[in-house]
This record gives structure tokens, sequence and C-alpha cells, in this order.
């Protein structure tokens, strides 16, 4: 017999492993969803069960096979999506500060924050857009000033 500990925080069981089996089929519990065995103390997840890893085969790279839960199905688990492009868009923007390394850090910045936008509003749940405009914002106006500067730079050293 088993217990589940489901999406919202609950526990439900205890259930055998045929009931476990049918709620994988059904989608209701998932490789990342939290299982008691009885008589044990630890919680691990149901694909670290011998009897239960045939049921999830290994994952692509990239891919993730979980879904928000929902009243109906309260087992399943929420993970975020990480938006990358839209951190290194934000830490870029903001080493794009330091005057000599504004111009390339504030390009590579921009760049990378209209990347993380795309990234966010592809995926729904996203993070990273405040991040993602950050770079756009801070990343532009420093390598727009840093550009003024080597212009201007120039400008003086031809007279």
């Amino acid at each position: 017999m088993y217990k589940i500990l489901g999406g919202d925080q609950k526990e439900y069981g205890p259930v055998t492993a045929e009931q476990l089996r049918e709620w994988v089929t059904q989608q209701r519990v998932n490789a990342r969803t939290m299982i008691l065995v009885d008589g044990a103390t630890e919680w691990r997840p149901l694909n670290r069960f011998p009897e239960f890893a045939a049921l999830f085969p290994p994952p692509a790279y990239g891919t993730a096979t979980v879904s928000a839960p929902t009243p109906d199905n309260p087992l399943s688990v929420v993970v975020p999506y990480k938006n990358p492009k839209a951190l290194m868009a934000y830490y870029c923007a903001i080493f794009s500060l330091i005057p000599c390394l504004g111009l390339p850090l504030g390009i590579i910045a921009l760049i990378l924050g209209v990347l993380g936008i795309k990234a966010a509003n592809a995926h729904p749940g996203a993070h990273g857009k405040v991040h993602a405009w950050v770079g756009i914002i801070l990343g532009g106006l420093c390598a727009l000033g840093n550009l003024a500067a080597v212009v201007w730079m120039i400008i003086g050293a031809a007279r």
C-alpha cells in the first residue's frame, strides 16, 4: 500500500500498486509524484520505485512531462519554466554599466532580452519577463551611451 503527496500538498491513500498504475495512465500522477510506502519514513518520487520505473521512459532532453494541478486532478506537480536568456540579459545589462564593457555587453543584453521576451511569450507560465525588459532597456541605453562616447572621442581626436 502507498500514500501519495498531491500537488496541493495533501496526502492521499492508502492506494494499491494497481491503482497507482491506473492513475499513471489517467495522468493523475507522474514520475515526480511523491510516494510513501507503508512502513517507510521517506517520501520518494514514483519513478524511483522499481515496480513503477518501467511506466516512465526517460524523457527526451529539454522536455517536461508535468501538468498544472486542477480541482479534479490535484495530484500533478507544477514545474515553472526557466528562462536563462532573460536572466543573462539582466546580468549583461547590469555589467554594461561598467564603462569599458558597456558597448559589447549592452548589445548582448539587448539581443538576449529580446530572445528572453520571445521565450517568455512562448511559454504561458514563464518567468523572466522583467529580467528581459531590464536587459532590453538598460542594455540598449548603455550600448547607445557608450557608442555615443566612442563617436565623440573619435570626432574629438580628429580635430
